[in-house]
């Protein structure tokens, strides 16, 4: 009796982790910043095999005081960086930040980010799940594409 109880509550305490498993992350990195700078920015490819659209409501780091969703785009000739509030991972697609588009800021870094380094995120999704993200950190100098790399895991 107490062996079917305790598989009963072990799987209620996973039932989170099932239903926020429709969100993957593919090639997650962090751009290496220069050395006074106290910004980074990072990365990555969010994919949701799921049935309906996940907001994400806000990212958290321990690497930085204020890590943010920021968008990129052209104004009068220039390119303008705007803070989102929540980005949406649409049901069975993908959102991606990458170079020159959509991208995490890390502002506020509390440390040094070296290539090599690792950074974790945690994406909170609207109805409470959590997402755990591993970011590697990479020196544009020396990826040959000059975009970190492709998607590497």
């Amino acid at each position: 009796m107490k062996i079917k109880y305790l598989l009963s509550v072990a799987l209620l305490l996973c039932m989170p982790t099932l239903a926020s498993a429709e969100i993957t992350v593919e090639g997650a990195w962090v751009r290496m910043p220069p050395p006074v700078a106290d910004t980074a920015a990072g990365y990555l490819i969010l994919n949701n095999s799921g049935d309906a659209d996940i907001n994400i409501i806000s990212v958290e780091s321990a690497a930085a005081a204020h890590p943010e969703f920021h968008s990129m785009s052209m104004h009068e000739g220039m390119m303008h960086m705007q803070r989102m509030e929540s980005v949406v991972v649409p049901a069975h697609g993908k959102l991606e930040f990458s170079p020159g588009g959509n991208h995490l800021m890390l502002k506020g870094l509390k440390r040094k980010l070296n290539a090599g380094d690792h950074v974790m995120f945690k994406l909170n999704t609207s109805d409470g799940h959590a997402v755990d993200v591993h970011a590697e950190v990479r020196d544009m100098r020396k990826m040959p594409d000059g975009h970190g790399g492709g998607h590497h895991h």
